[in-house]
């Protein structure tokens, strides 16, 4: 405006037409009795000569095409007559529907308006009572509103907002100054907003209460109010504002918040809100404001805080309810930025079933600003029930002060009231126990290698609300003690909590770090850096201590934090001296270590291990060096090279008493079925079967065609099935114990030839069987007797005569011409009397007649300096 406000009310008063009466309105007149009646638009034509005037809205108006505009007039009214009057808009191209501009008192009463745009201008004394604005439109491009600019002494009181309509009233700078300032007034009441809807209060300028802004040739001590200081109230009563983005907004930009007040331009002016529900919003904040009152106001079903207070004071005056609101610092009420909440003697404070995804579920004050809460009589009713967050379920960053006039709440609470506060204090811990309690909070001492990590349980340490020290989060700092370097920062949580940090340090020796957070005390960490440990060496260039050279080979790694080794299996990684055992941090670079190739007992997969754990290479419960024997508590099996469990020791009778049973079956089955070398198809069969046997790791993956296994492994006179023999049982007992089986069959049937010979009975029983047989078992006992190398067998320094003792036993059965000396020597022709004890007529031969079919003469066979393969030994 180019007057001032006084000149515009002056020429209110001459320009208005002087006109007076009331009038009907409805598109469908015929249905009215009253006269005059016309549809809205035979009115609007020229709306300004309408002064002291009362328009009754019966039924449906649309207004289309049109714009109801008035322009400085007074006392006009508009009132819905029957009981559902309402105006329907359809804006089209216009901007607004309808619009008021440079009027005196103008009242809009029991009217609902759909999809209209009102605006408001530069008038006073506007009264808007038990009316309705909906917006129908599906988008919020097409919002509706209601708008004022620089409307004074504007009454609402029970009008609803519904359906993204918007409820603007922006004030701007006057040109000048006026005394008529110090008496407007904005009074909503029973104001109410849902679905959307949403309230915009924008006071423009810098100075206090309403602005007044000035030409270029005045200033702002030109105006002057002796004896007057310039205030403001507003009054927000009885009003809901239900589940809103943006709902009602006083001097804020596009926020969204279901309440939003930013006093920045309101200091002198008192916002009191009374009997108001803020419902269902996306968070209601308060800011920059010295005073606000609240009273009988509900704050429930927030999702970003119920209400937030920044750099402002806040009087509590009568009951505040905070129900199931949601936020991440703040679940019910934040209080940020220097603000205080200041509780009177009639106040009743509620939190209930609110939940805050980090800090304060019920409360937060922010320390780091000194926000806080000031009670003005003591034992206030304080209520906290199931309020939750992950630090400070209940309260965070309030507590008592150490003062004897501080008032306390009377708090009721669940049955654990979790409160805690900013941390304060910082010690080591124990990770183990339930509690996070204190375990030294001045120093720490440890012993690392180049690259290694230093390790420490730490606890952070705040106040709860009677100023007892309770676990909390924050940052934990490490410095360099010589230079003050920060070096890493760690936030943990409100538990016993590990932090970790690679010093960058190649000298060995003595050095110090301290660890701190925000406002707590020092802790020291004293520490040496020792040589690198067996099987490790130091890389300079890395810093850190990498796999020694004995060690370092392809797929190889090892890690100095956890001194592991790792690589990819069918390798033997590990110290001579196995049976040694030692720390695997020690530091000795004389060690002999073996990295060795294993294809027998090693796992294939790959796998990780320390050096003083080195069985975790070996497969099937074996141990030791190149996983050559069992580990500490399991015995080899009979059946396999497998190393199990024994528990019971009275069990190997049982087996020899089998065994012994099984023995005299095995020959019986033999020489009855003639199942012999003789038969060359067995004898190829058992040649293979040998070679199967002395080959399986190679022929058969593990757990590969159990049932040939088994069959094979009969064959070879073994077990075929895996049994506990006796507990403790080794490699160099199962060496020995392997001959026992065939030695009992080779003594069987050497007795039965024996008998043979002496008895004819018996030689006629037997047939010409005996001796094949006992060729047969020979040969089946083949494997018994192989060639291996010093790995293969116990692997001990003692047991090294194994290879060399099983070769010389091989070497006598190596060819045929020494085999036919053997049996010639074992089965010598008896004295010339025991022939007659053999029966001639019959046709049975005897012993020596059967050894010289089946075994050819000298000049049949190579000479014993020859070589000869297995299969030419039958």
């Amino acid at each position: 405006m180019s007057l001032l406000l006084v000149v515009v009310l002056l020429f209110f008063s001459s320009s208005c037409s002087v006109s007076s009466g009331q009038y009907y309105v409805s598109d469908d007149c015929s249905s009215v009795t009253q006269s005059p009646c016309n549809p809205l638009s035979v009115y609007a034509r020229d709306m300004s000569q309408y002064n002291n005037t009362i328009f009754y809205f019966i039924g449906t108006t649309n207004i289309r095409y049109y714009v109801v505009a008035m322009t400085a007039v007074m006392n006009v009214t508009l009132h819905g007559l029957d009981q559902s009057p309402s105006i329907h808009c359809n804006k089209g191209a216009n901007s607004f529907s309808m619009y008021y501009y440079n009027c005196d008192h103008v009242i809009i009463s029991n009217l609902s308006f759909g999809d209209c745009a009102v605006w408001v201008a530069s008038s006073i004394n506007i009264t808007i009572t038990h009316s309705s604005f909906t917006n129908y439109m599906t988008y919020r491009d097409d919002q509706s509103f209601l708008s004022t600019l620089n409307a004074f002494d504007v009454k609402m009181s029970s009008v609803t907002f519904t359906g993204f309509y918007s409820l603007d009233i922006k004030y701007d700078p006057l040109p000048g100054c006026s005394s008529e300032l110090l008496h407007y007034s904005l009074i909503l009441t029973d104001v109410n907003f849902s679905v959307g809807g949403q309230m915009t209060l924008d006071i423009a300028g810098n100075g206090l209460g309403f602005p007044i802004t000035f030409n270029e040739n005045s200033d702002s001590s030109d105006c002057s109010y002796p004896g007057t200081q310039l205030t403001s109230t507003l009054l927000i009563e009885d009003s809901h504002f239900y589940n809103n983005k943006q709902g009602l907004k006083i001097n804020s930009a596009n926020i969204n918040e279901g309440l939003f007040i930013d006093g920045t331009f309101l200091k002198s002016t008192q916002i009191d809100i009374i009997d108001t529900k803020l419902i269902g919003n996306g968070g209601n904040k308060i800011m920059n404001s010295n005073a606000i009152s609240l009273s009988n106001v509900t704050v429930a079903n927030s999702t970003y805080t119920g209400l937030s207070l920044i750099a402002s004071i806040v009087a509590i005056k009568n009951n505040l309810i905070f129900k199931n609101n949601t936020g991440v610092v703040g679940g019910g009420l934040a209080i940020n930025g220097s603000s205080r909440l200041i509780v009177s003697s009639s106040a009743n404070l509620e939190f209930i079933d609110n939940h805050a995804s980090y800090k304060g579920g019920g409360i937060y004050a922010e320390e780091s600003t000194h926000s806080d809460i000031r009670l003005m009589a003591p034992n206030i009713p304080l209520t906290l029930i199931n309020n939750s967050a992950l630090v400070g379920g209940d309260m965070y960053g309030y507590y008592v002060y150490d003062h004897p006039d501080i008032n306390l709440f009377k708090v009721t609470h669940s049955a654990k009231f979790d409160s805690t506060s900013d941390p304060e204090d910082i010690c080591f811990c124990d990770p183990h126990t339930t509690t996070c309690n204190k375990k030294n909070c001045i120093a720490a001492y440890a012993q690392i290698f180049p690259g290694q990590a230093l390790k420490f349980n730490v606890a952070l340490f705040g106040y709860d609300y009677l100023k007892s020290q309770a676990p909390t989060d924050g940052t934990v700092d490490i410095f360099n003690h010589i230079n003050g370097f920060l070096l890493n920062q760690t936030h943990i949580p409100s538990t016993c909590s590990l932090i970790e940090y690679t010093p960058q340090l190649t000298q060995l020796g003595y050095h110090t770090y301290y660890i701190t957070s925000s406002m707590t005390q020092d802790l020291h960490v004293f520490f040496t850096v020792k040589e690198c440990p067996i099987g490790f060496r130091l890389d300079n260039s890395q810093g850190s201590c990498t796999c020694s050279q004995s060690i370092s080979r392809e797929n190889v790694t090892c890690d100095i934090n956890s001194l592991n080794i790792t690589h990819n299996g069918l390798l033997w990684i590990g110290t001579y001296h196995t049976s040694t055992p030692f720390n695997a941090n020690e530091t000795n670079p004389n060690a002999c270590i073996i990295n060795e190739d294993c294809l027998l007992y090693c796992s294939p997969n790959p796998l990780t291990f320390k050096l003083n754990d080195t069985d975790t290479q070996c497969v099937d419960n074996r141990g030791h060096r190149m996983c050559g024997s069992c580990r500490e508590g399991y015995s080899l099996l009979m059946g396999s090279n497998k190393c199990g469990q024994c528990h019971n020791n009275y069990t190997m009778i049982a087996w020899i008493a089998l065994f012994a049973v099984m023995g005299l079956l095995l020959v019986v089955l033999l020489i009855a079925l003639n199942l012999t070398v003789s038969v060359g198809t067995l004898n190829g069969l058992l040649f293979y079967a040998n070679i199967v046997k002395l080959y399986e790791p190679v022929f058969s993956s593990k757990g590969a065609l159990p049932v040939l296994s088994q069959v094979i492994s009969w064959i070879n006179l073994d077990f075929g099935f895996e049994i506990c023999f006796y507990n403790g049982m080794d490699s160099y007992a199962k060496q020995w114990l392997q001959f026992a089986f065939p030695l009992y069959l080779w003594i069987i049937i050497i007795i039965i030839i024996q008998l043979c010979r002496r008895y004819g009975k018996i030689s006629r029983l037997m047939g010409s069987h005996a001796v094949p047989v006992l060729s047969t078992l020979t040969f089946l006992s083949y494997t018994k007797l192989p060639i291996i190398d010093a790995y293969s067998g116990p692997m001990k320094d003692e047991y090294r005569f194994w290879p060399g003792l099983l070769l010389v036993a091989r070497i006598p059965l190596s060819h045929m011409k020494c085999y036919d000396a053997l049996i010639k020597k074992l089965f010598k022709k008896q004295d010339e009397d025991d022939e007659p004890l053999l029966d001639v007529a019959e046709s049975h031969l005897t012993v020596d007649q059967q050894r010289r079919a089946m075994v050819p003469s000298s000049t049949d066979v190579r000479r014993c300096a020859s070589r000869e393969s297995v299969v030419e030994l039958f």
